[in-house]
């Protein structure tokens, strides 16, 4: 069989289904993850059988050959080839799930991606499959204190399926598949990472507090009539500035601290800086109530 053997060269009009699944505030395991590729990879060497049903058998090729080559090529052309990012740079490759046991796999990793084109495109002369999957997984982390002006904006993060077919039924088991065996491990603190969570937080909660506190701790430090009362409104407007650069940087660091998707195997040191923010949020809201509590009992 010559290497353009599964070359399409009808060039009649084709339609095709398309879709990017975004894999974002999703705790997965290297389990879950194997789940996901067994899956996906069952689906695409079903298409790899009814590809290889179509091929014609080359003449100088026996019975025995030819069966020969056709399972080399279900199992060459249709695997899909795997790739381990570590936060190191260390690259790990694999076309099987074996990769995901393999002792050199990197630690902590950042990244993971499997398509289907990669080993297809050997046997294709550099073509493409007609029906495709990519899937890549980010468990990269932010800066702990983020410059980024755009603060308004999502968290960043590439995770995502891409999966494009002309066969609807391999569009519609790819997705079932990244439905059931991805995007259901759901984390409980994802919203922090989506658009407009900073400007949600800061109009709902660090704005009303700073007010409240800026005007509280105002009044306590310098009271009307007192000697310095020309600095009261400097003052309540400096601390409302502070306040607000606070929940700035506490934000970035929650980011940080609680990232957009984890990988338990990367068993992650932020465990402590967790409990340092729960912590100081339990404390502000004791402060807060305290306040409250204290003004309305005089």
């Amino acid at each position: 069989m010559t290497e353009d053997a599964l070359v399409t060269t009808d060039r009649k009009p084709v339609g095709w289904y398309e879709e990017v699944i975004p894999v974002r505030g999703c705790r997965l395991s290297l389990e879950n993850i194997k789940d996901v590729y067994r899956d996906l990879h069952a689906i695409n060497r079903k298409f790899g059988e009814q590809v290889i049903s179509t091929l014609s058998r080359e003449p100088d090729l026996t019975d025995e050959q030819w069966e020969a080559r056709k399972a080399f090529l279900l199992d060459d052309a249709f695997c899909l080839t795997i790739t381990v990012n570590g936060l190191r740079d260390q690259q790990l490759y694999g076309e099987s799930a074996a990769v995901f046991d393999d002792p050199n796999l990197p630690e902590p990793i950042k990244s993971i991606f499997f398509t289907n084109s990669t080993a297809f495109q050997r046997h294709a002369s550099g073509n493409t499959p007609k029906n495709r999957i990519s899937v890549f997984l980010d468990f990269g982390k932010p800066e702990v204190f983020d410059p980024n002006p755009l603060v308004s904006a999502a968290t960043p993060n590439e995770g995502n399926v891409t999966v494009n077919a002309q066969d609807i039924t391999f569009f519609n088991a790819v997705q079932k598949a990244v439905e059931k065996k991805v995007t259901t491990h759901k984390t409980w603190y994802g919203a922090i990472h989506r658009n407009f969570a900073y400007d949600i937080g800061m109009w709902f909660v660090a704005l009303p507090v700073s007010l409240y506190f800026s005007t509280y701790y105002m009044d306590q430090l310098i009271p009307v009539g007192a000697k310095f009362e020309l600095f009261r409104w400097p003052l309540f407007i400096y601390f409302v500035g502070l306040s607000l650069i606070l929940y700035r940087a506490l934000t970035s660091y929650a980011k940080w601290a609680f990232p957009v998707n984890v990988l338990e195997e990367n068993k992650d040191r932020a465990l402590k800086h967790r409990l340092a923010l729960g912590g100081f949020a339990s404390w502000l809201f004791y402060k807060v109530a305290s306040t409250v509590y204290g003004i309305i009992l005089g």
